[in-house]
């Protein structure tokens, strides 16, 4: 898996060669006697071993200290037991079933591989997990699409002790525009209370991919730049573990359902529908996603309801009520 952390808006100018910087922390839990264990995962940018000694890793209840060179790319599980050994340090490691914070301190010389995670922790993001589950564990996705990036903790019900973090969901579509709005690229961000993600698209058409998110329920939004247009997805996506929901779609410059159409001035591609009022089977949705049931004169996205033999959602439409 990829690790990364976003840089510094002073470093810009050694983004195009080095654009991200590596965590640490890399998942933890419970296991079936409720013993708690963390797994710390190097990956460094040099290519190099890591002398850890002396670092520390602390819970609100317990602190250890390394003696020990991390390989490059290396992997390390630390336990209350394989701690006891001394094959690696020494002290104590808990962490409380009920919530708890993990650190990662290292020397003055390595600030770069400080890290932290708190849990229960929502909404999840960097830093903040949500509860792994009894026998599953809370793992960080950390990735780049060359235009954004995704650091999301996310509940794993399969931990990956000494393997690349999987488990976590996908969503995917397809986003379109017009020539003319001149987008340099779109971000497609997906948020709720079990974690983020954000993936970009620099041509119409294009596929995203919104990686590194828990089973839950989420809002997805679309930003268009230059000029931040945004497009909210009328409903709701639910994702369950491990999986790919694919067909959230993104359209900024939809075809009307019926009636008239508004021209856009300068173009004669039709910026939206103008209806007296709704088809029966319309659904409609105001700017923030809120589902309208009464929709008074003005601007709304509509969604109509699918075939029952269609799987596939349908197109989202902008639709302009006048009187």
């Amino acid at each position: 898996m990829r690790r990364f952390i976003l840089i510094s808006v002073a470093a810009v100018a050694a983004a195009a060669a080095n654009p991200v910087v590596m965590t640490f922390i890399n998942e933890f839990g419970f296991d079936d006697s409720g013993q708690g264990w963390v797994e710390l995962h190097a990956e460094p940018v040099d290519g190099e071993a890591r002398n850890m000694t002396g670092w520390l890793l602390m819970t609100t209840t317990s602190a250890c200290t390394f003696a020990y060179t991390m390989p490059y790319n290396g992997v390390l599980v630390v336990d209350s037991l394989s701690l006891a050994s001394g094959a690696y340090g020494h002290g104590t490691f808990r962490l409380n079933p009920a919530g708890d914070s993990i650190w990662v301190v290292p020397d003055w010389n390595h600030m770069e591989y400080s890290d932290e995670v708190e849990f229960p922790l929502l909404p999840a993001d960097w830093g903040r997990a949500p509860m792994p589950p009894p026998g599953g564990s809370a793992a960080v996705c950390n990735s780049s699409d060359g235009w954004y990036q995704t650091i999301n903790w996310y509940v794993d019900s399969t931990p990956t002790r000494e393997m690349e973090n999987d488990d976590y969901s996908t969503v995917t579509g397809i986003v379109t525009w017009a020539p003319e709005r001149n987008f340099h690229d779109v971000s497609v961000t997906l948020s709720g209370p079990m974690g983020s993600s954000v993936s970009g698209v620099a041509t119409s058409g294009q596929s995203y991919q919104d990686v590194g998110l828990g089973a839950g329920r989420y809002a997805a939004t679309a930003h268009g730049w230059p000029g931040n247009v945004i497009l909210s997805y009328p409903e709701s996506v639910d994702v369950g573990y491990s999986r790919v929901v694919s067909g959230i779609n993104f359209d900024f410059d939809p075809q009307g359902v019926e009636e008239g159409q508004q021209p856009r001035a300068g173009g004669s591609r039709p910026a939206a529908t103008v209806v007296r009022g709704l088809p029966a089977d319309a659904v409609a949705f105001d700017a923030m996603g809120r589902r309208v049931l009464s929709a008074k004169p003005g601007v709304y996205f509509v969604r109509e309801e699918p075939q029952a033999s269609s799987h596939k959602p349908q197109a989202v439409r902008k639709v302009i009520i006048q009187r």
